[in-house]
């Protein structure tokens, strides 16, 4: 029995390294290894590619590296075989820091004062108020409410949107297709914290955005599928949108000639917003395994025609 771990992009070595403190009984490979198939239980990957997962036919779960699991949702993946995210409470408060310190950024002009301050310019401007400007987070789930709580202590009014309806103190929540247009035009800055899905890919399009009130600013730690970034460049272009914080993209990492590098109302950073634990991921691919061994469901198995 065996964990192989195929973390591509992402280096190996340490998810090896924390599974190896977590089961030290077990035998842990890495790509850079030549497992016998048959001895394969569990797979720790971030994305997986068609035609792998055949390769090992006593495989129990498929574990991922993170909170998402799409790059995983193989066509050749048993249903037998159950599919696990990481669930990392910490991750929460790291990408509601993330979104905080963005917004922050945007809401009180610091990247204006950056320019005044290498022109050595002594010049204020008025203070945009935290009441006036309405934080609207996609996606209600763990990462989102922690986001959504963040807001409150701060003085913006926060809403929420979600698929299905949600009920939390202090955040005017929407829920269902219907309610999204509602919840655009009352949204100053818009966060994403949504799973890809079907239903979510490009789900801020032109239309979408365009709902936005007119200078609004973008914040995406969702998936980067779910922008569409020529649309996005066109609202930015034209001054519809103030500006974006974009910790993720449809490609990782975008080309050296892509436009988010040096567009100007653009933070573009490395999907750094969050990082799981070594440590918190590999106990939860042995617990998942040891469940998964048992003939039972893993406790974080996810919902695959849902996605999440």
């Amino acid at each position: 029995m065996a964990i192989l771990v195929l973390s591509n992009p992402l280096p190996s070595a340490p998810f090896a390294e924390a599974l190896r403190r977590a089961a030290p009984d077990v035998a842990v490979w890495t790509e850079t290894d030549d497992p016998p198939p048959g001895q394969v239980e569990a797979i720790l990957a971030w994305r997986m590619k068609a035609g792998i997962v055949p390769k090992y036919p006593n495989l129990k779960v498929l574990c991922s590296t993170g909170a998402g699991v799409d790059k995983l949702l193989v066509e050749d993946l048993p249903a037998t075989v159950p599919l696990t995210r990481v669930v990392d409470p910490a991750q929460g408060v790291e990408i509601a820091q993330y979104v905080v310190a963005q917004t922050l950024a945007f809401t009180r002009d610091l990247p204006l004062y950056a320019r005044q301050q290498a022109a050595a310019q002594w010049r204020r401007h008025p203070v945009r108020l935290a009441s006036q400007c309405r934080v609207g987070v996609m996606g209600l789930g763990a990462v989102g409410q922690a986001i959504a709580r963040a807001f409150a202590p701060l003085g913006y009014p926060v809403a929420g949107w979600s698929r299905s309806p949600r009920v939390l103190p202090g955040i005017q929540c929407h829920a269902g297709h219907d309610a999204l247009h509602r919840f655009l035009a009352h949204t100053d800055i818009l966060v994403c914290a949504l799973p890809l899905t079907p239903e979510t890919r490009h789900l801020m399009n032109r239309h979408t955005l365009g709902q936005l009130p007119r200078g609004a600013f973008v914040v995406n730690v969702g998936r980067g599928e779910q922008l569409d970034e020529t649309d996005l460049r066109a609202l930015l272009d034209d001054e519809h949108l103030a500006g974006a914080a974009l910790d993720v993209f449809d490609r990782e990492p975008p080309p050296a000639d892509n436009w988010v590098w040096s567009h100007p109302k653009v933070s573009a950073t490395p999907h750094i917003a969050a990082q799981a634990s070594f440590d918190v991921v590999a106990q939860q691919c042995v617990d998942a395994w040891r469940s998964a061994c048992a003939g039972h469901t893993p406790a974080l198995a996810v919902d695959r025609t849902a996605g999440y």
